[in-house]
């Protein structure tokens, strides 16, 4: 999981505790130790997390530009949340039975057309067609097992050429039984609409995390890049990797955020929409890429496709262009070992906790 994130070993983390226990509330984390003053933290419940922003102390209007974010994080939600009833993708859903073409919104226009990139870059192995695969698995309820004839059904309904946008007009067609899935991607989305708003109002230096998930809006040039830690998924709290960070995004995939138990059987959310086999990876896998959207679908398709096709797969192909890959992998005698693209570092030793929460982020 991405813990924490530094930048020239000067700053503190601040903890998330205050947000958690007020959701769809602003929360200014103002008074703070001196190590802690050279930013200035505004938080808000969303998408079913925390949305945190970070600005250089100094920053005018933060609240204003703070309310921009989430606005646009709030539009984002209510256009593709499968969660609560009444969104616009529920809607698409109810006419798509029909076989009419719809017409979207700008906001989920774009973000489908994201998926569909994601979806041809990574072979299938992310795919905005996954709703009915997750129906058959129930992950948005108690969880349950499909027969092979219901895994099989689903599968033939999760292809993404079962999904037919034209940007051009925002109209969308799914072939009968098709049902769009956009949680792998939409976290993602939402950030870089965020960062839209307020690199709109002028903003050249910020932090957002949602969830886990980071994206960075410079620093300006001259300025040390920010670095992110990356840690072991078998050991919290101990960072295994590092990566600096300039105007990108951090995503990480791992079964072990949502592991239950389901007819007595281990079971995670992550699906293979090529299969319809729940994918066990054992580790984690972080994606930097230039944009929320490709880090957050990229990280859960390399989470599918696992470490050995990344082994096989060519360095100059689209796919290994779009982001960059680091893999953090169970080893012998229960150590973690790292598979990377260059720009991640291994951390050896992992720092000390304490040390971390000095220097962070």
């Amino acid at each position: 999981m991405l813990r924490r994130i530094r930048r020239n070993r000067l700053l503190g983390t601040v903890a998330l505790l205050v947000a958690l226990l007020l959701p769809n509330r602003s929360v200014a984390n103002e008074q703070r130790p001196s190590l802690l003053e050279a930013e200035v933290v505004r938080a808000r419940w969303l998408m079913g997390t925390v949305l945190e922003l970070r600005f250089p102390a100094g920053t005018q209007d933060v609240d204003s530009l703070a309310e921009a974010a989430f606005a646009e994080v709030s539009r984002v939600d209510g256009a593709a949340s499968l969660w609560r009833p009444g969104t616009e993708l529920a809607a698409v859903h109810a006419r798509a039975e029909s076989g009419e073409a719809i017409l979207l919104s700008e906001t989920l226009g774009a973000l489908l057309q994201e998926a569909i990139r994601a979806a041809d870059l990574s072979g299938g192995a992310y795919s905005p067609a996954v709703g009915a695969l997750v129906s058959a698995y129930d992950l948005r309820g108690d969880g349950r097992w499909p027969t092979e004839a219901e895994r099989r059904r689903a599968v033939a309904l999760a292809r993404p050429q079962g999904v037919h946008y034209d940007p051009r007009t925002r109209a969308l067609r799914l072939d009968a039984g098709v049902t769009l899935d956009l949680d792998g991607i939409s976290k993602g989305f939402a950030l870089d609409r965020a960062a839209a708003a307020l690199r709109a109002r002028g903003v050249e230096d910020a932090l957002l995390n949602f969830g886990g998930q980071l994206l960075v809006i410079g620093p300006p040039a001259g300025a040390p890049a920010r670095e992110a830690l990356v840690d072991s998924p078998f050991n919290p709290g101990a960072s295994v990797l590092s990566v600096r960070v300039r105007d990108a995004s951090l995503s990480t995939s791992a079964n072990t955020e949502r592991v239950r138990l389901v007819a007595g059987r281990e079971a995670g959310h992550l699906l293979d929409p090529r299969t319809g086999e729940l994918v066990r990876l054992s580790g984690s896998v972080t994606i930097l890429a230039s944009t929320g959207a490709m880090a957050d679908a990229l990280s859960t398709a390399w989470a599918v496709d696992g470490p050995e096709a990344y082994r096989t797969s060519d360095p100059r192909s689209p796919l290994r262009r779009a982001g960059i890959v680091g893999f953090a992998l169970a080893g012998r005698d229960g150590g973690c070992e790292t598979l990377t693209d260059r720009p991640f570092e291994r951390l050896r030793p992992p720092p000390r906790v304490a040390d971390a929460a000095i220097h962070g982020p």
